[in-house]
């Protein structure tokens, strides 16, 4: 029996900032890879080789390989995994493929009275469901070590009257696939010394599927005159999501490739009023902080500003060959992201 061990401490909450740290995701990139590599050798030399990945809420990986049965080998790697005090080990890769069954999506408990995101139970209320989409709100004030979710009230209904009108834009087919679970309405939100409008949590390189906001940072936008932030907010935050289900995966070397100009160094930051033209490959200057970033950038104004996008992509072949890129991956989800959805946007 071989069992291999991938120890990556990380907390649970990836928020954009974390998606600066690439040599974190390159490391678990780089492990999976060699995993595969390692069982094709064996399985070369024997072809009775079984091999499995489990992963644990804090992001270890456990590996084993051997020459037992399929679900003999995932039991070794997560006994391995449990064996070192982790918690909600899962099988995340069964032979040289992702377990399909492999998900961190959360879960509401009624009963308890919260949203279970990974290791946080969030005190929450069930408020409504919109296709498939279910909307809750914090009932009291959550704080875990690096985030905060103040409690709200159910009276946010011009929220949800926004977001559900947003989410109506998109075909059910595509709905149903692309991994949103949950929008959590959050008095205020504080994570990491910032204080988002809204932001995506996930399981490093997977979404539990939950969007959360904040009332205060939204209420302040809309009376500074920007009501139309919030529908920003709501694609940019949902295409983190989206991304999870396509790529599971930070690290994205097609969508990089694309680029001629490098991403900055610096915290550039947002400015949903204004879409870049300049011709160097960014949508705006918070897209040029990363590749994370930049998807969710162009997404959220395909979305929200088509028809300037398609002023922009007739001139910069950069933000077109990504914009084409991010179309062919969506259509993986549903064949309804078609020519009928996008020229509907531009009314």
């Amino acid at each position: 029996m071989k069992i291999s061990f991938c120890i990556l401490i990380f907390i649970i909450y990836s928020f954009p900032s974390l998606s600066n740290n690439k040599a974190f995701y390159e490391g678990r990139a780089k492990f999976i890879k060699e995993y595969i590599s390692e069982l094709q050798v064996l399985r070369k030399k024997d072809p009775d080789y079984n091999g499995a990945i489990a992963e644990s809420l804090t992001g270890s990986f456990f590996q084993a390989l051997d020459k037992k049965p399929q679900n003999e080998v995932e039991a070794q790697a997560l006994e391995s995994c449990e064996k070192n005090n982790n918690k909600g080990c899962k099988i995340r890769f069964r032979g040289l493929a992702i377990n399909p069954e492999y998900n961190r999506l959360a879960v509401f408990d009624k009963s308890k009275g919260n949203l279970n995101v990974g290791m946080e139970d969030i005190p929450s209320n069930f408020m409504l469901s919109h296709k498939g989409i279910s909307f809750v709100f914090s009932t009291s004030d959550y704080q875990a070590k690096d985030f905060t979710c103040a409690k709200t009230n159910k009276n946010n209904d011009f929220i949800v009257d926004i977001i559900t009108s947003q989410i109506d834009l998109y075909p059910n087919t595509f709905i149903g696939k692309a991994g949103l679970k949950f929008v959590l309405i959050c008095g205020d939100i504080k994570s990491q010394g910032a204080s988002p409008e809204g932001l995506a949590p996930s399981h490093y390189d997977q979404s539990p599927g939950v969007f959360m906001l904040s009332v205060k940072k939204i209420k302040k936008q809309i009376d500074a005159g920007q009501p139309q932030i919030i529908k920003h907010i709501f694609h940019h935050e949902y295409y983190h999501v989206i991304d999870s289900t396509l790529t599971k995966a930070v690290v994205d070397d097609d969508w990089v490739s694309i680029n001629r100009n490098p991403y900055s160094t610096e915290n550039l930051k947002a400015n949903v009023n204004k879409v870049l033209s300049d011709g160097r490959g960014f949508v705006s200057h918070y897209a040029k902080n990363n590749e994370f970033e930049d998807k969710a950038e162009l997404f959220a104004y395909l979305i929200t500003k088509n028809k300037k996008m398609r002023e922009v992509m007739a001139k910069d072949v950069i933000i077109y060959r990504k914009a084409k890129l991010m179309i062919e991956r969506m259509k993986l989800l549903s064949t309804d992201i078609n020519k009928s959805f996008w020229s509907k946007l531009t009314k």
